[in-house]
C-alpha cells in the first residue's frame, strides 16, 4: 500500500481547523490545511472567547486580543436594561481573520489556501479528497468546513442539519460620538430584538463589533431589524459593510439527561458526526450554543476531541466523547432556549433580572459550569421571583 500524502487533511483554517491541527502536530502527525479562502480572511463573528478557551493552549494571544469587556448589558424592549460587572476579564474579544491565522501559524501544517476541496471519500485504508486539480490522500479527514460542510455532505453526515442566519458589521469608533464613552469597555445583549434570536454590540478596540443572529429557519427581514436595534442603541449602519453567514443549528434531543447506547460503542441521541476515517468538529458539527449562539469555544474543544481519537488510532469512541464534553450541555441549553424563546418577556422577568440566574450563566461562559443542572436554578429563580419579585442590583457582580 502506497503511503498517505498526509496524516490528516483538514477541511477549513476557522478556529476548529486550525485547533485541530494544532493538537495534531503537536502530536507529530503530518498534517494539511485546505482552505478555500486566501488567509487571512475576514470571517463574520462575534468574536467573543472565554479566556478558559484560550488557556488550553500553552502560549498567549495577547497580540490578537482587541479587548476584554469589564460589564455586560442585556436589554429587552419595554423592560429596565440589566448591567452586570463581569470580574477577572473571563471574556476576551478577537477579530476572527487575526485569531485563526494566528492559530494556524502556530500549529506548524502545511496549508493550501485559496483552494476548494470539491470531493470527499474514504476506503479502509483512508481518505482522499480533491483539492482545486489535485488528488490528495492522508489517514484520517477533519471536516472543519463550516455550517454548510462539504465534508459532512461527502461522508453522508448530518443530513437532518438546520441553519440559522447572522449579520455581522463592523463599526468604527473614532467617527462616532458618543460611542466609545458607552460600549468601549461594554458588551450588549439586546434580547427581543428578533423572533428566536437577539442583536449584539462587542467593543473590540478601535472598533465595535455589531450584528443580529436568529437561532431558527424561517423567513426574517434581518437587515431591517438590525437596522432598527442599532438605531435604537445610537450606532448608526450608513456606510458600513454588513456580512452574513450561517448558523449552524443544533439538533436538540427531546431527552437530554438520557444517554442511550446506540451500539456498543455507546453513542448517543445526537446526530452522526464521525465515519471510519472522518470525524466533524465545530460549526460542521453544529456544535453551537443553541441559546446563545456561541460556537468558538465548542469548535476548540472537539478539534482537541478529533485529534485525540486521530492519535489513538481510534475514532468510535468520538460521538460518546463531544455528547459527554459538549452535546449533553448544548442539548439542555436547546431545551432552555425553546423556553425562553417562546416566551421571552418572562423568561427575561424571570431569567436575566434574577442575580443567581445571571451567575450561573456567566459561569457556563467561563467555563466554570455546564447548562446541565441549570434546570433546577431556573426552578429556584422562578418560584423567587413570584415571591420577592425583581431584586437584581444595579452593578451585579459575577
Amino acid at each position: 500500500m502506497n503511503r498517505p500524502d498526509f496524516d490528516v487533511i483538514v477541511a477549513g483554517a476557522g478556529a476548529g481547523g486550525a485547533a485541530a491541527a494544532w493538537f495534531l502536530t503537536q502530536a507529530g502527525l503530518r498534517v494539511l490545511v485546505v482552505e478555500k479562502a486566501r488567509l487571512p480572511r475576514y470571517k463574520p463573528c462575534g468574536g467573543a472567547i472565554p479566556r478558559p478557551t484560550l488557556e488550553r493552549f500553552p502560549f498567549a494571544f495577547d497580540n490578537v486580543i482587541q479587548s476584554a469587556p469589564t460589564a455586560v448589558r442585556f436589554t429587552f424592549p419595554g423592560q429596565r436594561a440589566v448591567d452586570i460587572t463581569l470580574r477577572d476579564q473571563p471574556v476576551m474579544m478577537v477579530m476572527r481573520d487575526e485569531f485563526d491565522a494566528f492559530l494556524l501559524a502556530r500549529s506548524g501544517a502545511d496549508v493550501m489556501d485559496g483552494v476548494t476541496i470539491t470531493t470527499a471519500s474514504e476506503d479502509g485504508n483512508g481518505v482522499q479528497v480533491r483539492a482545486g486539480d489535485r488528488r490528495l490522500s492522508a489517514r484520517y479527514l477533519v471536516g472543519a468546513d463550516g455550517a454548510s460542510s462539504l465534508v459532512a455532505r461527502c461522508m453522508g453526515l448530518r443530513r437532518a442539519r438546520q441553519w440559522g442566519s447572522s449579520l455581522e458589521a463592523e463599526v468604527p469608533l473614532a467617527a462616532k460620538d458618543g460611542l466609545e464613552q458607552a460600549f468601549g469597555d461594554r458588551a450588549v445583549f439586546a434580547l427581543g430584538s428578533i423572533s428566536w434570536g437577539y442583536s449584539w454590540v462587542f467593543p473590540k478596540g478601535d472598533h465595535l463589533s455589531v450584528g443580529i443572529g436568529r437561532v431558527r429557519q424561517g423567513r426574517v427581514d434581518l437587515h431591517t431589524s438590525l437596522h432598527r436595534e442599532m438605531n435604537r442603541l445610537g450606532i448608526p449602519l450608513e456606510g458600513v459593510q454588513i456580512h452574513g453567514h450561517l448558523l449552524p443549528c443544533y439538533q436538540t434531543p427531546w431527552w437530554p439527561w438520557l444517554r442511550v447506547a446506540r451500539h456498543s460503542t455507546g453513542t448517543v441521541p445526537q446526530e452522526p458526526l464521525s465515519t471510519r476515517r472522518c470525524l466533524l468538529v465545530g460549526d460542521a458539527a453544529g456544535l453551537m450554543d443553541p441559546l446563545l449562539g456561541e460556537g468558538i469555544r465548542y469548535a476548540i474543544i472537539s478539534a482537541r476531541l478529533a485529534a485525540e481519537a486521530i492519535v489513538s488510532d481510534d475514532l468510535t469512541g468520538y460521538e460518546t466523547a463531544i455528547w459527554r464534553g459538549i452535546s449533553h450541555s448544548l442539548a439542555t441549553a436547546g431545551m432552555v432556549a425553546n423556553t425562553y424563546y417562546r416566551l421571552p418577556r418572562l423568561s427575561y422577568q424571570i431569567g436575566v433580572r434574577n442575580p443567581a440566574t445571571a451567575r450561573h450563566f456567566a459561569d457556563v461562559l467561563t467555563e466554570k459550569a455546564t447548562y446541565v443542572g441549570i434546570g433546577r436554578r431556573l426552578l429556584v429563580a422562578a418560584i423567587s421571583w413570584l415571591l420577592v419579585g425583581d431584586r437584581i442590583r444595579e452593578g451585579e457582580r459575577i
